[in-house]
């Protein structure tokens, strides 16, 4: 099983709470993830499939984008 929890923490702090978190017997793994890191799997498999050319981008208009937001 695997839980995702987001601490947010000052950077002084940074390795302690690391240490903190392997410390902990039923915790397996412990990652930081930058602010700007992509987690989301079908995010991931969509940026994927794009790079391989197996899925082609949808093409439209800004005022199409609006109107979508719009609704």
């Amino acid at each position: 099983m695997k839980y995702i929890l987001q601490i947010d923490i000052d950077k002084n702090k940074k390795s302690f709470v690391e240490e903190f978190f392997k410390s902990i017997s039923f915790i397996k793994n412990v990652r930081i993830i930058d602010s700007n890191e992509i987690t989301n799997p079908d995010i991931l498999k969509s940026i994927e499939d794009y790079e391989k050319a197996i899925s082609k981008p949808t093409p439209f208009n800004l005022a199409e984008l609006k109107a979508m937001i719009d609704v």
